[in-house]
């Protein structure tokens, strides 16, 4: 498995993680760094960053560092703690691959400010997309 290639990839084709600030600037089999810009459109009414946003960068860090296992995949489940407010100019998603069988894979994430104040910990389930019965055929 080409990392690099992976990162391009994953930073190239997905309109979400464009659309989000977000960036994979790090990848591994089993693992990835994800990075996302904070700015206004992602606070909450409070001035703190959206739940939905960490939620969303935990996800995509653990969908990366499923994907560095040479192995596409979907979330199948996800779950997250929020600990701290989220502030900063940055955040950053690291994902930790800690099981992998057949058909899924679990991993855990934690995001950082900027000044590496944890901010949340999250677990997500990963179902792998092999085989030709999960592949897009249109």
């Amino acid at each position: 498995m080409d990392h690099k290639e992976l990162m391009k990839r994953l930073n190239g084709n997905s309109q979400f993680l464009q659309s989000n600030d977000m960036k994979v600037t790090q990848i591994s089999e089993g693992s990835a760094r994800v990075e996302m810009l904070v700015d206004a459109q992602i606070l909450n009414v409070h001035g703190f960053v959206h739940g939905g946003a960490l939620y969303s960068l935990a996800d995509t860090a653990a969908g990366a560092a499923s994907f560095a296992t040479g192995r596409d995949s979907v979330t199948l489940t996800g779950t997250i703690n929020y600990i701290k407010p989220g502030r900063g100019g940055k955040l950053i998603g690291v994902a930790t691959e800690i099981s992998r069988g057949r058909t899924t894979g679990v991993y855990e994430v934690f995001i950082y400010n900027d000044e590496q104040v944890l901010l949340s910990r999250a677990t997500f389930t990963m179902f792998f997309l092999d085989g030709d019965r999960y592949r897009d055929h249109t």
